[in-house]
């Protein structure tokens, strides 16, 4: 955790002239059923794609499988896995392709053939084939976070004005604040995007919203989206201060 703060903040430094590539995500879901199956994960080409890329470190789930909570909350920090099919009665033709969530192609494997007569060997095969091209593509993951584009992105899908005058009503101390959870936490953590604290001292609230990451809370506080995270059970509020980074130190129970 010590420098997921500085990546957070060479994103926003470069996220408007870096080009997505294939290393920025480990993240990836795969359809239960491509176009071209007649059957959730026929020929079990759907499950030896999502075992493959799990050997090559990536966190993927088939559309089918119970996901856990905070992965389908936002879309852009994960791969989507298509097949590229193509048949006849002689020979088998499959390519991978890995796309961002806005359609656009990062990779896509070599042609994987097979001439083999039973239609499932031949799918088999050449699936195979073309995943072993996958080395082709040097994948190995940056380090690249999402959290700024998600916080984004979960406050435009709320009601903004609400929002604001929710994460407004902070009041930024000089000095060291103490802040509990408001209302049932269990349920919160269960039902809602968002953790709600308060400050003690003047009963102002603090809205946290949850991230896929265990510890990584975003915030808008004071019109700066930053971070809360967790540093030796202390946690901080961080955010990118013109060229500086500044921490505030939180006394906060989650």
């Amino acid at each position: 955790m010590k420098n997921l703060f500085f990546v957070i903040v060479m994103f926003l430094s470069f996220a408007g002239i870096a080009q997505s590539s294939l290393n920025d995500y480990n993240m990836a879901i795969i359809p239960a059923r491509f176009d071209f199956q007649k059957e959730d994960n026929q020929h079990r080409i759907n499950s030896t794609i999502k075992a493959f890329l799990q050997q090559k470190g990536f966190e993927v789930y088939l559309s089918s499988d119970v996901l856990p909570e905070g992965f389908i909350d936002y879309n852009c920090n994960k791969l989507f896995i298509g097949v590229k099919e193509k048949s006849n009665m002689f020979t088998t033709e499959l390519q991978v392709e890995f796309k961002d969530c806005r359609d656009k192609v990062l990779y896509i494997t070599d042609i994987g053939k097979s001439n083999e007569k039973n239609i499932a060997k031949s799918y088999s095969e050449a699936l195979q084939a073309t995943l072993k091209t996958f080395y082709k593509a040097n994948y190995k993951y940056s380090g690249k976070t999402y959290f700024d584009e998600e916080a984004d992105e979960k406050i435009k899908s709320r009601d903004v004005e609400n929002v604001s005058q929710e994460v407004t009503k902070v009041i930024k101390s000089e000095k060291e604040v103490t802040y509990e959870k408001v209302g049932n936490p269990a349920k919160q953590e269960n039902n809602q995007p968002f953790i709600k604290v308060v400050n003690k001292t003047n009963q102002k609230e603090l809205v946290l919203y949850k991230t896929s990451t265990p510890n990584v809370y975003l915030l808008n506080y004071n019109g700066r989206n930053g971070i809360v995270i967790s540093k030796d059970n202390v946690w901080y509020f961080e955010y990118n201060d013109g060229d500086k980074t500044t921490s505030e130190k939180l006394d906060i129970k989650l």
